[in-house]
């Protein structure tokens, strides 16, 4: 882009009382001279707006601070937000996440080409930002989500869900999906409704590049956000909300010419349904269902303790990381086919171990003596050392064409966060 011609893609980052987290964001954008507006659609109370302000008079990027009052909604402001949005196309980042911004103009050329395609993203990673710096896991790798009609992506994107919000969306779609989030109460059901919309305008692309670092702390309440602490503590809700999403959908599917001309109005809700209890079925587990049912049975057990349960244990349960490789190697003796997954993680990790000693700008790389675990030294944009913890999850995930993260892929990842500081 040039500066004489008008922007395609405008970045929206909404935050709310986290300052710091803003001023490591823009500081960020600002070191990788990032070229588009960047919309700040800030709520904060009155100390952390001033600090916000301060922080954006002081880069040299084109930033707009949209401001808001501090009781707004979250999901309103997000609508508003879209709703200001002049160029063609935009996406969201949260204040504590990381967009890569190398591969950012690659998706936009993407959605210029292929007019049946209304967001494109890439691989995203989970990080914490604590003593060492760690790459926890690969968070979304799931394959494109293509068909021929709206109905057919639904049931594509509900058979392997994967959030789509963060994408780089059509402005238009990005309006109208958030316009209807208001129609529903709970988060699962308002990032349902976004993500079935969206499918409901055209296909959705992966890009086999990472696209994004996100942190693994939440940014928003969690409250309502996933099945498992619907059915722990109000199970009707989730049937409540259900019928009032499925409403909304329905209207939309009904109004698409090729769902219309392919399939009757009975056969659409069937197989809408059908979609829905193929993305629930895999948090019905028999050992979930028992410890609920248990639990609701003790008098003395409070909602909220079940639900807090239910969140450690089931919904983002521990790592098995603690058990450790070597402990893996010992299972491996009494089954040959998991005997061939530890050999081919072992075999990729001393291979990537040897090309990440060879890469120019990291200092030192080791890895702990369970082989669980690969740190990677390298300098910060201000010249502070930061040791880099890449995680057994991470650097084992299978991403799409069976391949895992590579070191080029780890140098692109490591390049962008030494700028985030």
């Amino acid at each position: 882009m040039t500066s004489f011609s008008r922007p395609r893609y405008t970045l929206l980052v909404p935050t709310y009382n986290r300052p710091a987290y803003l001023r490591s964001l823009l500081g960020y954008l600002a070191a990788r001279h990032f070229e588009y507006p960047i919309q700040i659609l800030d709520s904060s109370g009155e100390q952390a707006l001033s600090e916000n302000r301060e922080t954006i008079s002081r880069v040299e990027i084109n930033v707009i601070h949209q401001i808001y009052e501090p009781a707004t909604d979250v999901h309103d402001k997000f609508a508003r937000g879209a709703q200001s949005v002049e160029t063609p196309y935009c996406s969201f980042c949260a204040d504590d996440d990381v967009l890569f911004t190398r591969n950012l103009d690659e998706l936009l050329d993407f959605l210029d080409a292929n007019s049946e395609f209304v967001a494109a993203h890439g691989y995203y990673v989970n990080f914490k930002a604590d003593s060492d710096f760690t790459i926890a896991d690969t968070f979304y790798s799931a394959p494109s989500v293509i068909g021929g009609d709206a109905l057919e992506r639904i049931v594509r994107q509900m058979r392997r869900y994967q959030a789509v919000f963060y994408a780089v969306y059509r402005t238009n779609v990005m309006q109208f999906a958030l316009s209807q989030r208001g129609r529903v109460q709970s988060l699962l059901a308002r990032e349902l409704l976004a993500s079935s919309l969206t499918m409901v305008a055209g296909s959705v692309h992966r890009m086999q590049k990472f696209y994004m670092g996100r942190n693994i702390d939440p940014s928003i309440a969690t409250v309502g956000w996933h099945p498992q602490q619907f059915l722990a503590t109000d199970p009707k809700s989730l049937f409540t909300e259900y019928a009032a999403y499925r409403k909304v959908v329905l209207e939309e599917l009904k109004a698409d010419a090729r769902c219309r001309a392919r399939y009757q109005q009975g056969r659409i809700k069937r197989i809408l349904d059908l979609a829905h209890l193929d993305y629930l079925l895999p948090m019905l587990s028999p050992r979930f269902i028992d410890y609920v049912l248990g639990e609701a049975l003790r008098a003395d057990r409070e909602a909220h303790d079940v639900v807090s349960h239910v969140w450690n244990k089931f919904v983002n349960p521990p790592s098995d990381r603690a058990a450790g490789t070597l402990a893996h190697l010992k299972r491996a003796l009494s089954s040959p086919g998991y005997a061939v997954k530890i050999f081919n993680y072992l075999k990729h990790f001393f291979i990537l171990f040897n090309a990440l000693r060879l890469r120019k700008h990291n200092l030192g790389v080791s890895f702990d003596r369970g082989l669980d675990r690969m740190w990677v030294e390298r300098t910060t944009r201000r010249g502070d050392q930061r040791r880099y913890a890449l995680r057994r999850e991470f650097l084992n995930h299978e991403l799409l064409g069976g391949r895992r993260a590579a070191a080029s892929d780890i140098d692109y990842i490591l390049e962008h966060l030494d700028d985030y500081v």
